[in-house]
């Protein structure tokens, strides 16, 4: 996505935030080419800011499908300040029968899936470093793979579902 597209990106909060979500893996990529190493010194503080800053915005891409989902199917009983999977996934299937999109989202959540993982990560994130000797997660290729596979998933629900375009 190239900075001509920011006119667009100010009215679609999804586009806005993948864009965002891209951004961050970015900043990751060039801390670790400037310092050979995310854990060293230099690049910790930086590397733990942008970790954080893309695990927030890749769930509020989610969050803004959630959002989306919600307006364009009409649905109703979820507070716009309450809003969360599992709730949407109850909502679209009991009012609109949006079966398979609701089994769809579901799948996210489960346990061990990519979106769950997220979640997770975020609120390991909140007591301690995703950046540590100790840590298993080599967090560029991780990263780049839930991306991947958070646009997969868009583009999938918009493909399956043309009124979420």
């Amino acid at each position: 996505m190239t900075h001509h597209d920011l006119p667009f990106l100010q009215s679609d909060r999804i586009i806005f935030k993948l864009y965002a979500c891209e951004e961050h893996l970015k900043n990751i990529k060039n801390i670790k080419f400037q310092h050979g190493d995310l854990l060293s010194k230099n690049a910790r503080i930086s590397a733990e800011m942008e970790i954080d800053s893309l695990v927030s915005q890749m769930i509020g891409t989610f969050d803004s499908l959630l959002f989306r989902i919600i307006d364009r199917f009409q649905l109703s009983g979820i507070p716009s300040d309450k809003i969360d999977i599992v709730k949407v996934i109850s909502v679209l299937s009991a009012e609109s029968k949006r079966i398979e999109l609701a089994n769809e989202l579901e799948k996210t959540n489960k346990e061990g899936a990519w979106y769950w993982m997220i979640n997770h990560l975020r609120n390991y994130s909140l007591h301690g470093s995703l950046l540590s000797p100790d840590a298993s997660l080599d967090v560029i290729p991780y990263f780049e793979q839930a991306l991947a596979q958070l646009k997969d998933f868009i583009n999938n629900a918009k493909m399956k579902e043309p009124i979420l375009q």
